[in-house]
């Protein structure tokens, strides 16, 4: 008989106006006719105004402009100011980590995200609820299942996502990042960004403010408590580590050989990184998953997203310590245009395709309208606010609902709003055209810690070069052969780029 139930939601809460039966063993508390529910892992840090009365909760994992990671054991005040709707924002823009915003107390009632949705959300508007994944809004008959949707997208074997609001259930919506959800029309609404978004600086003054940021909420994190580092062989972990070096000796390495053919790469060029570093080092050992695992893993995030790679792995995830804060190098590569350079479209029919969701009238009403809230018709940015809510939002935002063990969570150090921020307003030409040399990730690895950069990003070292290369190899003569035009843009920018 399976065990899985609301004790196994670590991380995981419910808001919901008026009466609501709360999940068995979590604690409540109330604002008016606002109830929050979360699970006994989850911290809520109470908002109150400089009157004293209540605000609402900061629910999650928010770090402070000073540094310091908020548990929930004393309340933050919200300034005067910034209690009015149209300032709230820049109180929230302070604040980095992960965490939802639940600003019940205040005459216009709104929910919001971290600037990466790191702490995802669902919303279902006629039971006037919000919870984190469709597995906490009770069934009705408004709320049945996508049965043709959830049978195209194939999750979890598949590599699909629900596409931007649209969830397994009807009257069930996903919140995305960068938007709030009006508690009273119970709309979700665009806050940022609100006009197009103009080139900043250069990279290097980029890498320069992000890493301060990163350097600040990793050294937050390490102060709070054990905290592992999830070390790859890719550039976004790097720049976590490069930034950890003035807290090294509170972190220590964890590193999971993945399922796929980037697994034994992960664990090869972090042992080496680990040389250098000389810290404790977790290499989890190769482990089938069990059906447990799997259960347990889909029950958490309800399915609502496909990661067979991370769905497979689930049971070596459970080797860390459960009492460590794991930060995941996650909202990294925003500033890597990978989906501008594989297709310059960025209409309905293009992003359903990255989605892996078909082209039926359901999903092309749900592209048609992400579109129209944009402040920009500029297919670069599109693309670029399509991966932060789309991608981060809508599919790394649920992971670690999967893989948080209790007590410990999971946080993304660059989830700030001014680290995306600069990532998308580095100068257009440098994004295009940099090469594998000047990216963003990169110059910070440089300026903090330079010597991390004697190891390729994802590249082999040693003999794994051979069936890396011929794998490589393999799948461009693939991806040549399926889009011959496509293959000729990269080659040219690949060229101009060397040029430059």
């Amino acid at each position: 008989m399976s065990t899985l139930g609301p004790a196994s939601l670590a991380q995981q809460f419910v808001v919901t106006a008026g009466a609501a039966a709360a999940p068995e063993g979590w604690p409540t508390e109330r604002i008016g006719d606002w109830q929050l529910a979360r699970h006994p892992s989850l911290p809520a840090t109470p908002l109150v105004l400089e009157d004293g009365r209540a605000a609402g909760w900061l629910i999650g994992y928010p770090i402070s402009a000073e540094g310091i990671l908020l548990d929930g054991r004393t309340a933050l005040r919200v300034p005067a100011g910034d209690a009015a709707p149209g300032a709230i924002e820049r109180f929230l823009d302070r604040f980095g980590g992960r965490f939802a915003a639940a600003l019940v107390g205040l005459p216009e009632p709104r929910i919001y995200l971290d600037p990466a949705g790191s702490l995802a959300a669902v919303y279902c508007p006629h039971q006037r609820r919000v919870a984190s994944t469709p597995a906490l809004i009770p069934p009705d008959d408004a709320t049945s299942t996508r049965s043709e949707l959830v049978r195209a997208l194939g999750i979890p074997y598949s590599q699909a996502m629900y596409p931007f609001d649209l969830t397994s259930r009807r009257a069930v919506h996903r919140l995305l990042p960068s938007h709030f959800l009006d508690l009273e029309s119970w709309r979700a609404v665009r806050h940022w960004p609100t006009r197009p978004l103009a080139d900043e600086g250069s990279l290097e003054e980029a890498a320069a403010e992000i890493a301060e940021i990163v350097k600040r909420q990793v050294a937050a994190v390490a102060k709070h408590g054990p905290t592992y580092i999830r070390l790859t062989a890719g550039a976004d972990s790097r720049v976590l580590l490069a930034c950890a070096r003035s807290v090294l000796d509170r972190i220590e390495l964890f590193t999971v050989p993945i399922e796929g053919p980037t697994g034994g790469l992960d664990a090869d060029v972090a042992r080496r990184i680990n040389r250098l570093v000389r810290r404790p080092h977790l290499v989890a050992t190769r482990t089938p998953a069990t059906q447990a695992d799997l259960d347990e893993y889909r029950f958490r995030i309800a399915d609502g997203t496909g990661e067979p790679r991370g769905w497979q792995s689930c049971t070596m995830f459970k080797q860390a310590r459960p009492t460590h804060a794991q930060l995941d190098g996650s909202v990294g590569g925003l500033e890597r245009p990978r989906f501008f350079l594989a297709s310059e479209r960025a209409d309905p029919e293009r992003l359903l395709e990255l989605c892996q969701a078909p082209l039926v009238e359901e999903t092309l009403d749900a592209a048609r309208r992400w579109l129209a809230g944009l402040p920009t018709r500029d297919p670069f940015q599109i693309l670029d606010l399509f991966k932060l809510e789309q991608r981060s939002g809508g599919w790394a935002a649920l992971l670690p609902y999967a893989e948080a063990r209790d007590p410990g969570f999971v946080l993304y150090p660059m989830c700030h709003r001014r680290v995306i921020e600069r990532m998308l307003t580095i100068p257009r030409r440098a994004r295009l055209e940099g090469s594998a040399e000047r990216t963003l990730m990169r110059a910070i690895v440089a300026r903090e810690w330079p010597e991390l950069l004697a190891w390729p990003f994802n590249e082999p070292v040693g003999w794994l070069r051979v069936p890396h290369y011929l794998r490589q190899t393999r799948l461009r003569i693939q991806r040549a052969w399926r889009d011959p035009r496509g293959a000729a843009r990269r080659l040219g920018r690949r060229l101009q780029g060397r040029r430059g």
